[in-house]
């Protein structure tokens, strides 16, 4: 994954993690914890890599909303997939 980009859409700011869940040690690692995003507000990840393998996945969740709204977090990423064929 080479892009991440992550917006606060709502009028409510709240707390963002951003968690990568390692299938081959079964374990959850943040890549984020707790950042807070005011409305309009983006993390933007580019430039680095993440490499994902098989049962890898990253989630997104939304933390601490302010008020009582609904928060309205989108995100969107860039992939590229290296298909690596086993034995001969």
């Amino acid at each position: 994954m080479s892009l991440l980009f992550i917006t606060n859409a709502s009028s409510n700011a709240s707390d963002i993690n951003v968690v990568w869940y390692r299938a081959a040690d079964s374990t959850s690692y943040f890549i984020i914890g707790g950042k807070n995003l005011t409305q309009g507000e983006f993390i933007k990840f580019d430039g680095a890599f993440i490499v994902l393998e098989a049962g890898d996945y990253i989630t997104i969740e939304t933390t601490n909303t302010a008020g009582s709204g609904t928060p309205d977090t989108d995100a969107f990423c860039t992939v590229e997939e290296f298909f690596v064929p086993v034995g001969g």
